[in-house]
């Protein structure tokens, strides 16, 4: 059973109402053994077990894509967070790259750069447009669509990855309008890097 508890900076109470908290307890309890503990923002949506049962199913659709990559999407996740300016999805979407096995380096520079994204001209596209769609709905005409599609990417494709960039922006107003803070993922992995590599030069000493 996973233990749900308050967080300090949230403006409302996170537990979720008796009659849907089977349901949030076996969400949570998945997303915590990927991620090494529940999000925060995950039990926030649990305060409405509907609308957390919903977002978890588009998560899984999104990870068992036919057609865009988890790197692809994490990217699209991350640099969406980073313009809409919210570090909690920031620091979930960064960690969540470094276990993919990319370096905060490289993550950083997609962020300072969308062109330094680790992606090939492909996907790199479709980031770019992605992000700018959701930015500025009118940016993505019919021309640009069809440069999309000279990428190799369906009418689907396009549509998955604007409605994945628009719904990170949606996602990451509601965290912050309750007060959800970062939950320091990417720092918890920074520091296990440091101490791996710190025993890696004490044993080969």
């Amino acid at each position: 059973m996973t233990q749900i508890h308050d967080h300090p900076g949230a403006r409302i109470d996170l537990q979720p109402p008796d009659e849907g908290r089977a349901q949030v307890e076996e969400i949570l309890s998945h997303f915590g053994a990927a991620l090494g503990s529940p999000p925060t923002a995950l039990r926030l949506l649990g305060v409405s077990p509907p609308i957390l049962g919903h977002y978890a199913g588009m998560v899984g659709y999104y990870m068992e894509h036919p057609r865009l990559r988890p790197p692809l999407t994490t990217l699209i996740r991350y640099l969406a967070a980073s313009h809409s300016e919210c570090d909690y999805c920031v620091d979930l979407n960064e960690a969540i790259l470094l276990d993919m096995g990319y370096s905060l380096d490289v993550v950083r520079a997609a962020r300072a750069d969308v062109a330094a994204a680790p992606l090939g001209g492909d996907e790199r596209a479709l980031l770019e447009a992605a992000l700018q769609a959701s930015r500025d709905p009118q940016w993505l005409t019919s021309e640009r669509i069809a440069a999309l599609r000279a990428h190799g990417w369906s009418d689907r494709d396009v549509f998955d990855a604007v409605w994945l960039a628009a719904m990170n922006h949606a996602f990451g107003q509601v965290v912050d309008a309750f007060g959800v803070t970062p939950d320091g993922y990417t720092q918890a992995r920074t520091d296990r890097a440091d101490i791996d590599e710190g025993g890696a030069r004490h044993a080969g000493a």
